[in-house]
């Protein structure tokens, strides 16, 4: 395992948390920022020097690899579509997975959806989208599933946190996408105090866990079903655990936690076939953390393409 990860354009400690605000303020200097911010920290790290060669040579290696993106976002902070395009050809990212996660009502919704559209029509070969929902209006959420998808979209996502996703509401969601055999990706993360009372916690009650994944997971062994975020916060070692037994969950490697050895201990435990490369706008630590991960080839490429490609291609 490498001492360090490339992470918002600098090298970073693997315990380095790097926000989605930071993030996206560095967005513009990714493969030229690597060079000129590693030349800061030599001036005053010395023992940085020797490691400039190394990860601008990891860098470089991670560009022989197809990559397709299975969760980011658009127009969000400053995420316009084209600095997305950007960001990601500096990445060597083929393909992106898009959404806007906003809204309650079904205007609302309906109109983040829009944008996405709009941006998978400015950039028809690299931005793929992902419809965002509120199961609360049933009928409202299944016709705007049948509008997203017939015009483009490949699957349901990020759903985030007004509902959990084992909530009653979702069942006729999570039929609407075993019908048209798409996948949907919900946000999680895995407090302590989401799932053991007690412990505070600064995310909603309604934020979806590990366990209720497997609850739905297990209702629903056919669907195809991503949990966003390895990296977004909590426990992610139980989190891992608690998947291991229900196959039907995915798991994306996004979120700018990268701590030590997480993408192998998660590999280990759910092996690579289930792991899906993600970004969540965190472009260079998203490819950091797969290239400093203990992978073989032929696993790196599974998780940064293939089997992304794969779970597409059975919609």
């Amino acid at each position: 395992m490498h001492p360090f990860l490339i992470a918002g354009g600098v090298l970073a400690d693997q315990n380095t948390t790097v926000g989605r605000r930071i993030f996206l303020k560095r967005s513009g200097a990714i493969t030229a920022g690597i060079a000129g911010a590693l030349d800061f920290f030599d001036a005053a790290r010395p023992a940085r020097a020797e490691a400039k060669k190394g990860y601008t040579g990891l860098f470089q290696e991670s560009l022989r690899y197809r990559k397709w993106d299975s969760h980011s976002h658009v127009f969000l902070g400053n995420a316009s579509p084209e600095k997305t395009i950007e960001s990601i050809d500096r990445m060597g990212i083929e393909k992106i997975a898009v959404s806007v996660p906003e809204g309650v009502k079904p205007e609302e919704f309906r109109t983040s959806n829009d944008r996405v559209l709009r941006a998978m029509k400015q950039f028809p070969d690299r931005i793929m989208g992902q419809c965002y929902i509120n199961p609360a209006f049933g009928r409202e959420a299944i016709e705007e599933i049948d509008r997203c998808m017939d015009s483009g979209m490949v699957q349901l996502g990020e759903l985030y946190t007004l509902y959990k996703i084992n909530d009653p509401l979702y069942y006729p969601i999570v039929e609407k996408c075993i019908e048209m055999r798409i996948p949907m990706m919900m946000h999680a993360r895995c407090d302590l105090g989401l799932w053991r009372k007690g412990y505070p916690c600064d995310a909603p009650v309604s934020t979806s866990t590990a366990d209720d994944f497997a609850d739905i997971g297990k209702r629903y062994p056919e669907a195809k079903i991503i949990h966003a975020h390895i990296g977004g916060g909590g426990d992610w070692e139980y989190m891992c655990k608690r998947l291991r037994s229900v196959p039907s969950i995915y798991i994306d490697t996004s979120g700018s936690v990268s701590d030590a050895g997480m993408i192998d201990f998660a590999v280990t435990c759910l092996g690579e076939d289930r792991m899906l490369f993600a970004s969540d706008m965190n472009y260079e630590t998203a490819v950091g953390k797969i290239m400093t991960a203990n992978l073989s080839d032929s696993q790196r490429k599974k998780i940064f393409f293939e089997n992304y490609r794969n779970l597409l291609k059975r919609a």
